[in-house]
């Protein structure tokens, strides 16, 4: 004969035996209540030079790091997700010697990049998450007939009505100064991760620029994941000596505030290209975490040769000027670990730098 406290023995058995049986069925978690490890790749500067054929994409650079990227999409223990591209995707209107329209252009990077949106659509992924923003060769209108509205409208046409349409200006900001920017400026949200695309052209003319307003906004009121990684065409601290081309670092009042805020919106990276090379520099703070940048400007652009002269040692941790590549960058649960990837011709492979391994770990 069963009593009724034995029925409640039974009942709360059967509740823990359930209970058991959901976590079996949940997926493994981390710490921050999302799935396990996962990575992301970042390249920037895949563009051709004026005398190439054909002109527009280093294509051949350029197939080589899409067919690797693909490997890390398919590799489990990789499991790649998403693609960051920090501008200078082709060579642009930069010369009445450019012969090729930006539209054919980026046609011809998208071929070349196959690999890896078959790679995402063998996933069955609902969308291709390949984030690409400008450089100034996307912005350059010099040659005749070319206005920076016919350039902006072929980068529309071709990538920034399929990115995130959440850029400028949020319904915080009603300044008639701020002009619409959706499919330039832009924010993603993955797992447990905030990514913010800076596009560093939405002014006239070819000198960087930060729509500060808008990212001191997404930063504050859209950082709802522990990690956070903002990227833009052109470095905020200059690496080596040598040409200073217009970058964040050649203003420093708009690189200060830049980089006030990505401090402020805890972003341990910056993650940049402009100089064709492959750069990481370290930036301590007093009173807060250590930063860096991380600039990988080696996808497919003539490579900065030589051995430019460091300006600050102690804090470029890492330099190289001789190979094409791009970075891959891995989450798992509160640490972060970026490596730079090189493809060397002499040997024919993939190699994973140990030397250029940035390692953090997030509050």
């Amino acid at each position: 004969m069963i009593f009724r406290k034995d029925l409640a023995r039974l009942s709360l058995i059967s509740v823990k035996i359930l209970l058991i049986g959901l976590l079996l069925l949940l997926p493994s978690f981390n710490s921050f209540g999302e799935e396990g490890s996962w990575s992301f790749a970042f390249l920037a500067d895949t563009r051709s030079r004026i005398k190439d054929k054909p002109q527009g994409v280093n294509v051949r650079i350029l197939h080589l790091i899409a067919q690797e990227i693909a490997l890390d999409v398919k590799d489990q223990t990789t499991n790649c997700e998403l693609v960051l591209v920090g501008g200078d995707l082709i060579l642009g209107q930069c010369s009445e010697k450019v012969t090729q329209s930006n539209k054919a252009a980026y046609q011809q990077w998208k071929r070349a990049m196959k690999p890896v949106y078959q790679a995402f659509h063998e996933k069955k992924v609902p969308y291709v998450p390949i984030y690409p923003v400008r450089g100034n060769h996307e912005a350059y209108h010099i040659k005749t007939g070319i206005t920076q509205e016919s350039v902006t409208n072929e980068w529309m046409s071709e990538f920034g009505n399929h990115l995130p349409q959440n850029g400028p200006p949020p319904p915080s900001i009603a300044s008639d100064q701020i002009r619409l920017q959706k499919g330039l400026n832009y924010f993603v949200k993955h797992k447990n991760a905030l990514f913010v695309a800076v596009d560093q052209y939405v002014k006239p003319g070819y000198g960087p620029s930060v729509n500060q307003e808008w990212l001191d906004h997404v930063l504050k009121r859209e950082k709802t994941s522990p990690h956070v990684f903002v990227f833009g065409h052109t470095p905020a601290w200059q690496t080596v000596e040598g040409k200073k081309s217009q970058s964040l670092f050649s203003y420093p009042e708009i690189r200060d505030k830049f980089w006030d805020s990505l401090r402020r919106g805890n972003c341990r990276v910056y993650l940049t290209g402009h100089q064709h090379y492959t750069a990481v520099r370290s930036i301590k703070g007093e009173a807060s975490p250590d930063m860096w940048q991380v600039m990988s400007g080696s996808g497919g652009a003539p490579l900065d040769h030589g051995r430019p002269r460091v300006i600050d040692p102690d804090r470029a941790t890492y330099l190289n000027t001789t190979d094409y590549g791009y970075y891959i960058v891995k989450v798992d649960g509160n640490e972060v670990t970026l490596k730079f990837k090189y493809y060397t011709e002499a040997d024919n492979k993939w190699i994973t730098d140990k030397r250029s391994m940035v390692r953090y770990k997030v509050r």
